[in-house]
């Protein structure tokens, strides 16, 4: 005899079973949300008292008004009625009567099951938008499909990918936290992270990890699977990434039998806390990876975190940027399906990532270009082994870019490698410890670098390389005036980089070309962006699109704009920024504004390094 209970354990087991289940709130027959119950007060399928559906999801991570039900029969043929008029009887009657009341404040996705195997098992799936009672059959998806999937039926990508980056900022935040507890250093947790998510990319490691019985037989499989994956996506500089995963071999978790968490009394296992950090990452983020293509920057994101509890990084000059300033410089230089981008300082390869992704959308369903962009149009350059190790790891996740990422010196590259590359576009974070002048000559290096190609160089420094007074700054300055054009410079926020304190500004340079008339100044100080207690800055309210959008318009027009934007005519001893030459409009201003504005100021001088005892 038909068991209804087996058709709720197919579901309920597939939903548990799901990569990102731990983003939903899945409940049986009634809600803990208060306007489901109300909506559900009177929606009895027998006509009186409370309507109770098998399942309820709602998303308490992002948009409230998403809601997906789930109705099941035991018997196939108890899947539909011919008029659809017996909602007590049959699945798709019974969710599309519940669809109907939750659609008065809900996008539902309503979706039947019927059938006692899986192989038998009918689905029919409905979309009810909000505010009507009419709905859509997603005829093809006869199956049970992925969490990720019935979200992207809410046709909302923007909502998906603000889930998944909460979610993973906060799951970042979490592995930092035991990572401490267990004295592993922030560099050495980056090393980690990346390889273990490379090992799980192996499948006879991804299958038997479990099955390792010391320390030491783990650790030598996790190296053989990473070298195994390396090979097989044809990583350039493969050596350097095994010897710097080799190091992760000398700390104690991975030397010795028992370690310490401070946290607990009693010293834990390595294995097993190996192994349970393995599975963490196997559960909560080797799906996205998996999942997500070309689209997300996963490590990157990861490194961000890591990077929050790691204040000596800031001395090492380790700034990373944040990934809507990337994607905004692909805009800013206007970038076409035949650039070739270069990167001389490419950390983990943010640029490159924002790049690639940018040329894949122009590239459009044209697989023999994007194989193209691929192996040709993604250059990186970067110095120290543990940034190129994360670089192409990062790349390696989303559909390789890492064939032409070098581990070495730029400067020293530039003529036996990079030249021959063709670079049509620059994008660089030059490293801040490098002070002011190493920072422009990086940016001297990849004019010199794009200028055959007459291209574009798009920096972001440190707001001291526009305004400080030095005579090896403004020479270097000099020298790059009287080769190439500089087109804009734009002042970013304050706390763009929070929580490390940096001011920046980014400049834009047209390579080979003379520099006649006036440069353009944008005072592009909010973004948007809010910050938010263990998630950073983020665009909490949902501004930036719109921000970004009219920030490129002024640009591309070099509209002057009053308190926003100006042109102006500079040499290498002037400053280069916004707040020089914008206009204020003092009539409106009062003694307050005056108290912000000097207290701003000071902040700006100590942020900049441009305090009073400084030579």
């Amino acid at each position: 005899m038909a068991n209804e209970r087996i058709t709720e354990e197919i579901v309920r087991n597939h939903l548990k079973a799901d990569p990102i289940y731990h983003i939903i709130k899945f409940e049986e027959q009634k809600s803990s949300h208060k306007r489901v119950n109300e909506l559900l007060k009177n929606a009895s399928k027998s006509g009186a008292g409370i309507g109770k559906p098998e399942f309820i999801i709602t998303f308490p991570k992002s948009n409230i008004d998403y809601l997906i039900i789930i109705e099941c029969k035991a018997s196939i043929e108890k899947h539909l009625s011919k008029l659809l008029n017996k909602p007590n009887e049959y699945a798709v009657d019974g969710v599309i009567h519940y669809g109907k009341y939750l659609s008065k404040e809900f996008d539902v996705i309503a979706i039947a099951v019927s059938g006692q195997n899986k192989k038998e098992l009918l689905v029919s799936q409905f979309l009810f938008k909000k505010g009507s009672e009419n709905y859509i059959e997603k005829k093809h998806d006869k199956k049970l499909l992925t969490i990720e999937s019935y979200l992207k039926i809410f046709e909302d990508e923007q909502e998906f990918s603000d889930i998944k980056i909460e979610d993973i900022i906060k799951i970042a935040v979490e592995l930092n936290e035991e990572y401490h507890a267990y004295s592993i250093v922030e560099l050495t947790r980056c090393t980690i992270v990346s390889a273990m998510l490379l090992s799980l990319q192996y499948k006879a490691f991804n299958k038997g990890y479990k099955e390792y019985e010391t320390v030491k037989e783990l650790a030598e499989a996790m190296i053989q699977a990473i070298k195994g994956v390396l090979t097989k996506h044809k990583v350039r500089n493969k050596t350097v990434m095994l010897e710097e995963f080799r190091k992760i071999l000398n700390e104690p978790i991975f030397r010795y039998d028992e370690i310490k968490h401070k946290n607990k009394q009693k010293r834990e296992k390595s294995i097993m806390v190996i192994k349970e950090m393995i599975f963490f990452l196997e559960q909560k983020i080797f799906p996205y990876i998996k999942n997500e293509g070309n689209g997300f920057d996963i490590l990157g994101r990861f490194y961000t975190e890591f990077i929050r509890y790691a204040g000596s990084e800031q001395r090492q000059g380790l700034v990373l940027t944040p990934s809507h300033i990337t994607e905004l410089f692909c805009e800013l230089a206007n970038i076409n399906e035949d650039s070739v981008i270069y990167d001389p300082c490419c950390g983990t390869g943010g640029f490159l990532i924002a790049g690639m992704k940018n040329l894949f959308s122009l590239a459009g369903s044209n697989t023999t270009k994007i194989k193209k962009i691929k192996n040709d149009q993604i250059i990186g350059v970067e110095l120290r082994p543990s940034m190129f190790t994360y670089a192409c790891t990062n790349m390696m996740m989303r559909g390789d870019g890492k064939s032409n990422i070098y581990c070495g010196n730029c400067f020293i590259l530039k003529d036996e490698i990079i030249k021959n590359h063709k670079p049509t576009i620059a994008f660089l974070n030059p490293p801040y410890d490098v002070k002011p002048v190493g920072q422009m000559e990086f940016i001297e290096h990849a004019l010199d670098v794009v200028s055959p190609q007459n291209g574009m160089v798009v920096a972001i420094v440190q707001m001291s390389c526009a305004i400080k007074n030095q005579k090896e700054l403004i020479a270097i300055k000099e020298r790059i005036l009287s080769k190439h054009k500089l087109k804009a410079v734009l002042s970013m926020p304050d706390d763009l980089f929070y929580p490390i304190g940096v001011v920046t500004c980014i400049m834009v340079f047209e390579a080979n070309k003379k520099n006649e008339g006036k440069t353009w100044f944008g005072y592009f100080k909010d973004d948007g962006f809010e910050k938010r207690k263990y998630k950073g800055r983020i665009d909490a309210r949902k501004k930036w699109l719109d921000i970004k959008k009219s920030w490129i318009k002024a640009y591309n027009n070099l509209d002057e704009i009053a308190g926003f934007s100006v042109k102006h005519e500079v040499t290498s001893s002037d400053e280069w920024c916004a707040e020089a030459y914008l206009e204020t409009d003092y009539f409106n201003l009062s003694e307050h504004d005056f108290l912000i504005k000097m207290r701003d100021y000071a902040a700006f001088l100590i942020k900049s390094g441009l305090d009073q005892n400084e030579n």
